[in-house]
């Protein structure tokens, strides 16, 4: 009997959640994530509605010598929730949000999103560093690091986790935070994950209501005076405001000219928390220079900024990305950006550059397992394609911008934008980190139940 033929059964008889094998319906459309190139097979799907069904389908896991992978949202792009031949535990039944308001905390299920999030805090006035695409998962983003429009006021979506309930390997639920387990609290900070099956988060959550946010458009043909001029205003911004800037084709906005949809352009997108004078200042520095196509940027609320981007991230379509990370931008290094953006290999692909610094920077590194709080620029080379005929050609091109970027970069990568032919998380890491993070996974996980995706067949 094949290893679906013995693990679903025995699943079913456990879980009161669906489980899928393979040739079950349900099955090929729950197998899928976010990133359409990542197509792997796992040998059964457990959709798992409470910690009891989690300890359930790791102890099966580990009685029918299979390995696990956990889904949360499903939209890291090298597709880390899902394995070739591995168990995929999915937590989409356990997305539910309480928030605390009294003690400014916000209770969260492993499988929730961040538009859950937003949601639920925003009606309370309050909100902490969530993704920039709502329907990313609170799990996979926070435990890879978690970089996002509040991070320089407030910190990376790690520096605000102050608690977890994680299910190790062998099925035992323990509670971790920094006076009950410090070694998994620490590497549960950015260290992307491989320790056990987080069940729910405790998050900080910060006051935060309207922001000064929205986009700036200019012709494409500006891209190196942009990026210039970027560099030069965030390297003084105040922690209440973050930037970034876009290469991309125009999409179709409704506040720019017809005529520039689909042609190239770049695009700084800003958000801006607190006292609105500060943020006035901060956009009218990055105003100055090039004269935008297109000018929109005002008051909304923080939970509406936070839906923006979702439409240029739709699921299903074929992406490769490689992430490089920079201390300064040298004129070498932009322009190298201005012309790769000029060549792009698919209308689709884009280049993005965010600053970091501010509330990232101010946390000492050896504090928690993530590792680029030296870089103040991170650059993300977001291949994507909508044919899959298209991405061998993407793939190699993103591979060779990153080689010709990285003699100017900062060794490792951020775990949340690195594709699966990269180095995981204990890889990231320098010296004592990188031996610490492999040491706590080794005791944590000594038979190995937690698979490694990046290693498994089917990512291009």
């Amino acid at each position: 009997m094949s290893v679906s033929g013995m693990i679903v059964p025995a699943l079913r008889s456990r879980l009161n959640g669906a489980v899928h094998g393979p040739g079950d319906d349900g099955y090929e459309d729950a197998r899928r994530v976010w990133n359409g190139a990542v197509s792997r097979r796992p040998c059964a799907i457990a959709r798992c509605a409470d910690v009891s069904e989690v300890q359930h389908a790791l102890r099966t896991a580990r009685e029918q010598g299979v390995q696990v992978t956990v889904r949360g949202g499903g939209h890291n792009v090298a597709g880390m929730s899902v394995g070739e031949g591995a168990l995929l535990i999915d937590l989409c039944g356990m997305r539910t949000v309480h928030v605390d308001a009294s003690r400014g905390i916000a209770h969260i299920g492993g499988g929730a999103l961040w538009s859950d999030v937003d949601a639920a805090t925003a009606s309370l006035g309050m909100a902490t560093t969530g993704g920039l695409i709502s329907s990313t998962g609170v799990g996979g983003f926070t435990l890879g690091g978690g970089a996002g429009w509040l991070m320089r006021r407030f910190g990376l979506a790690c520096d605000n986790m102050i608690g977890a309930d994680l299910v190790l390997a062998d099925g035992i639920l323990v509670r971790v935070a920094a006076a009950t387990q410090p070694d998994l609290f620490w590497a549960l900070r950015g260290g992307a994950g491989g320790l056990g099956v987080v069940t729910s988060f405790e998050l900080r959550l910060h006051p935060v209501v309207d922001v000064l946010a929205g986009l700036l458009v200019f012709d494409g043909a500006e891209t190196a005076d942009v990026l210039r001029r970027f560099r030069d205003v965030v390297a003084d911004a105040p922690d209440e405001c973050c930037a970034m800037v876009v290469m991309a084709n125009a999409p179709p906005l409704p506040f720019l000219a017809s005529d520039w949809h689909g042609l190239p352009v770049c695009i700084v997108a800003v958000c801006c928390t607190g006292d609105v004078g500060i943020g006035e200042r901060f956009v009218e520095e990055l105003r100055r220079g090039a004269a935008p196509l297109a000018d929109h940027v005002g008051t909304m609320p923080y939970v509406e900024w936070q839906r923006q981007l979702d439409p240029g991230a739709p699921p299903g379509r074929h992406q490769y990305w490689k992430n490089v990370n920079f201390e300064r931008l040298d004129d070498l290094t932009v322009d190298a950006l201005a012309r790769a953006a000029t060549r792009r290999p698919t209308p689709l692909t884009e280049l993005h550059v965010q600053h970091l610094g501010g509330a990232v920077a101010r946390i000492p590194l050896a504090e928690t397992a993530f590792t680029q709080r030296e870089a103040r620029f991170f650059v993300n080379l977001m291949g994507a394609a909508k044919a899959p005929s298209e991405f061998d050609a993407l793939r190699s091109w993103i591979r060779g911008l990153a080689v010709e970027l990285s003699d100017h970069a900062l060794p490792g990568r951020m775990p949340n934008f690195s594709d699966g032919d990269d180095p995981d998380a204990a890889h990231h890491a320098a010296g004592d980190q990188a031996r610490r993070l492999r040491e706590l996974r080794s005791r944590f996980d000594p038979e190995g139940l937690f698979a490694n995706p990046r290693q498994s067949a089917g990512n291009g």
